[in-house]
């Protein structure tokens, strides 16, 4: 039964994406169940988060091969102030099986780090630089491998935890493209003497949204400078094309 039903419900989700392909067909989106516009939101915000979920766990790995296999590697520097200072001011390179991490006084590292110990920060690849403030805990070599072999522990866990909270903040910048796409359309729409709704255009420009997230995960792959404004192109194009296709207010008639 269970199985049944998911079946249908992703028969009926297939064909809302196949009439991204019919323009004369986008107005029946107003018809679409909830359940498909937030299953649809998900998909689109998963689809953005990956990339960077996906180079975390990465880094996640190599900092579990740095605590098991070259912890021998790591050098023995303090952390004062929020700074790390190196001995001898050496810079250390550690190499893994899926790139670097790069022990140094310097305010970033190699291109190949998976993590970088630079002066003032720490640098987990694909993801903003921490302070020291952050790990009031890591003062030298010693607490740091401490803190390191705990955190590796638990890596599945933290994993989880931020590949939840990258698809919410993916989530969270969807819902406001939408917001103000859909209120742009709506006012188009009647300006343009068509009939429409703000929350019937909500449910419209989650769809037509699909094509401009499916260019901006190609630009997170392969960096293109053209795929941001490319991807505003084509919502603006598949939203005058939505406009065009609703159907005329239609004038009232006039009695004696």
């Amino acid at each position: 039964m269970v199985s049944f039903q998911m079946e249908e419900i992703l028969l009926k989700y297939q064909l809302a994406l196949t009439r991204l392909f019919k323009p004369k067909k986008y107005a029946l989106y107003r018809t679409t169940p909830l359940r498909y516009i937030f299953l649809h939101l998900f998909i689109l915000s998963a689809l953005l988060a990956a990339p960077a979920a996906s180079q975390f766990f990465q880094s996640m790995t190599s900092l579990s091969q740095l605590i098991a296999d070259k912890s021998e590697a790591i050098p023995d520097f303090t952390i004062k102030n929020a700074k790390l200072s190196l001995p001898q001011h050496q810079d250390t390179v550690i190499h893994l099986n899926n790139g670097t991490v790069t022990f140094t006084e310097q305010s970033s590292g190699l291109s190949s780090d998976q993590f970088t110990f630079s002066k003032e920060h720490i640098m987990i690849k694909g993801i903003d630089p921490i302070s020291y403030h952050n790990f009031s805990t890591i003062t030298d070599r010693e607490s740091m491998l401490e803190t390191l072999t705990t955190f590796s522990s638990s890596i599945y866990f933290y994993f989880g935890l931020i590949t939840v909270a990258l698809i919410l903040i993916q989530l969270f910048i969807i819902l406001i493209k939408l917001a103000s796409i859909s209120l742009v359309a709506h006012l188009a729409a009647l300006v343009l003497r068509k009939k429409s709704r703000y929350m019937n255009w909500l449910k419209i420009t989650t769809f037509l949204l699909t094509p401009a997230v499916l260019i901006q995960y190609t630009g997170i792959l392969v960096p293109n400078t053209l795929t941001y404004p490319l991807s505003w192109c084509i919502i603006i194009l598949l939203t005058c094309l939505a406009i065009y296709h609703l159907p005329v207010i239609k004038k009232a008639r006039q009695t004696n």
